[in-house]
């Protein structure tokens, strides 16, 4: 893996065989977290041709049993063999994003040898930070093994300077020009057609001109209110307003609650009878708004002569009445429960206590799991997790890659200084549906321990979290191996409430459920050793001693070598 230069962590394991499965062999799993942009193929074909033979070692016996040293017509049909079988993450996230593996290692060294020469330098310039990090920068720029670092780091579109919000806007603004764009020379062709051949079809007609216009701006007023109407709602009104924001926390608070309370039940009873209900409302009418220039095309007589009598005639003065004291009635309904709240005490303590516990059981760590992470201690943490889609397996699947489309993208465009969401210290974490989409596999790659690694998922990005898990299950399964560990009771991930809430917030049940899927690695390949942190500031260091001479810069410095 050295050799190869570009395989940040590598991990070996055995996957259990399926319950019900004729072949009760367990599967031999390579894990590798490669740099971004390498070709599978190519990763493969540097490993199988490596003259060590540490892959025939472990697949040969698949190809020919019993040859040691394979010819080189073995070895590409190892290869071939293995692209057969390799399974490119359905979703994942990078931490220390846009990072090869020589960049890290050049980067610490500099971080450790500005350290030492800082040490020289500290008293001689005592407090002066100003004239201290000016004379560490000149003796970075001197330094000839250090000409490397005199270009700036590289960085991806999303972490550099294209990251803004601007950015990230301007590719939704783009796609809007361009559609509108394309309806122009939809628009234009019949006419086109018309000076060729003659008129076309009156439908024909109709659906490309003024009704696909018409169209698209309805859909984009449809779609600029409700984005308005969620804005509204969740920023100014709470920004605004005590109660409100008290409201909305505690709506928040009732649907994670992990334990079951008379409040949390009618939270959730309240969401079906009245959210729901008002959210799909408002996407009828949104669809209708966008669809409706499409059926006065198709069909306009009956539109005028039975729709349009059914329909309110409003003027915008009074839809914004209508907006305003539903909004007001919104808000005396939060200030008296606040009120009721407040005068009885004892009537809301009964209403929040929690009615059962819902933790069947502590959490168990099997003795093999808890090797792996005792030799990890001191280094980049590993875990291996195992679970069945839930039925029917097919729509499982399909939620859980919809799931992770979003969790990728989030990663990769919003979350990109070594965060998902507020969960810190993850190198890489990938997700695999497999086995024909019956079994979901996780690999992570952590700082820490295991328990605050979880913690940081429930605290800090429990919404992703309960996305991509929401959709498995355990299944009874014997170990891979004697002295591995298997499932003898069938498991449920914890119970969720409108998709997203509850869930991982169910700590104990769900810390219970995620180490009962983990499964222990035979080998472990960490090629730097370094949390995401370090990684981080020794890119920092990198372009402020490289970088202009600021406050800013030379503040990163002082911290960076202190730290």
């Amino acid at each position: 893996m050295h050799d190869v230069a570009v395989v940040h962590f590598a991990s070996i394991g055995l996957l259990p065989a399926m319950a019900g499965a004729a072949n009760k062999r367990p599967s031999l799993l390579l894990e590798l977290a490669v740099e971004e942009g390498f070709r599978p193929y190519d990763l493969l074909y540097r490993l199988v041709y490596h003259p060590d033979g540490a892959m025939w070692a472990l697949f040969g016996s698949m190809i020919v049993p019993n040859v040691a040293e394979p010819t080189a017509q073995q070895k590409q049909q190892l290869l071939d063999r293995l692209m057969s079988w390799h399974s490119i993450a359905d979703g994942g996230f990078v931490g220390a994003r846009d990072r090869s593996v020589r960049q890290i290692e050049m980067e610490k060294d500099l971080l450790d040898q500005t350290r030492v020469e800082a040490r020289k330098l500290k008293s001689k310039y005592g407090n002066d930070g100003t004239a201290f990090a000016l004379a560490l920068a000149r003796w970075a720029y001197a330094n000839p093994d250090f000409e490397w670092a005199a270009t700036p780091a590289p960085r991806s579109y999303w972490r550099g300077k294209g990251a803004g919000i601007g950015a990230k806007l301007a590719y939704p603004v783009a796609a809007i020009v361009l559609w509108f764009l394309l309806l122009g020379i939809v628009w234009a062709l019949p006419r086109a057609y018309n000076w060729f051949f003659g008129a076309p079809g009156q439908v024909g007609k109709a659906i490309t001109t003024e009704c696909l216009f018409t169209m698209s701006w309805h859909g984009l007023l449809a779609l600029a209110i409700i984005v308005f109407l969620v804005w509204l709602f969740l920023v100014p009104l709470p920004a605004q307003f005590v109660s409100w924001r008290r409201w909305l926390n505690s709506v928040q608070q009732e649907l994670d609650r992990p334990t079951e309370t008379l409040s949390s039940l009618a939270t959730y009873v309240g969401g079906w009878m009245i959210g729901v209900p008002l959210l799909l409302a408002i996407a009828a009418c949104a669809v209708a708004y966008t669809f409706a220039p499409l059926a006065y095309a198709l069909a306009p007589d009956y539109m005028r002569e039975v729709i349009d009598p059914k329909l309110p005639k409003l003027t915008g003065l009074q839809i914004m009445g209508i907006a305003v004291v539903a909004i007001i009635a919104v808000l005396c309904i939060g200030a008296l429960f606040y009120r009721l709240n407040r005068y009885f005490t004892g009537l809301s303590s009964k209403f929040f206590h929690p009615l059962q516990e819902d933790v069947p059981r502590a959490q168990q760590i099997h003795p093999s799991v808890e090797r792996c992470e005792a030799e990890l201690v001191d280094g980049t943490q590993h875990m291996f997790s195992l679970t069945e889609l839930r039925g029917p397996q097919w729509w499982s699947a399909w939620c859980i890659r919809v799931a992770l489309r979003i969790v990728t993208f989030a990663g990769r465009v919003f979350f990109t200084q070594g965060w998902l969401g507020n969960a810190p210290g993850i190198h890489f974490g990938h997700w695999h549906i497999i086995d024909n989409g019956r079994r979901f596999l996780f690999c992570s790659n952590y700082d820490g321990n295991f328990g605050g690694y979880l913690d940081d998922f429930i605290n800090g990005a429990a919404v992703g979290t309960t996305l991509a898990w929401r959709w498995t299950e355990l299944h009874p399964r014997a170990p891979a191996l004697e002295g591995q560990p298997g499932i003898a009771n069938a498991r449920s991930f914890p119970p969720t409430r409108f998709v997203v809430f509850r869930g991982v917030k169910c700590e104990l049940k769900f810390k219970s459920y995620a180490r009962d899927s983990m499964l222990p690695h035979l080998y472990h390949f960490d090629a730097c050793n370094r949390t995401v942190d370090q990684i981080n500031l020794a890119t920092g260091l990198r372009d402020a001693l490289f970088g202009e001479r600021n406050e800013h810069n030379d503040d990163l410095i002082m911290r960076a070598i202190e730290t």
